[in-house]
């Protein structure tokens, strides 16, 4: 999941630089909504170890 949050980021980036700025800001808030969802349901669960 970092991996595709980087993915996209970079991604925005590389848009912002040819001047997509409108498909840049897109992506850049889908990355955004995907963070929070990321922070909120994987980053804050317990770590369980299954023996």
């Amino acid at each position: 999941m970092i991996a595709l949050l980087f993915a996209l980021l970079t991604a925005v980036m590389a848009l912002n630089y040819f001047g997509r700025t409108k498909a840049g800001n897109v992506v850049f808030f889908l990355t955004l909504a995907l963070s929070v969802y990321w922070l909120k349901f994987h980053a804050t669960s317990q770590l369980t170890i299954q023996l």
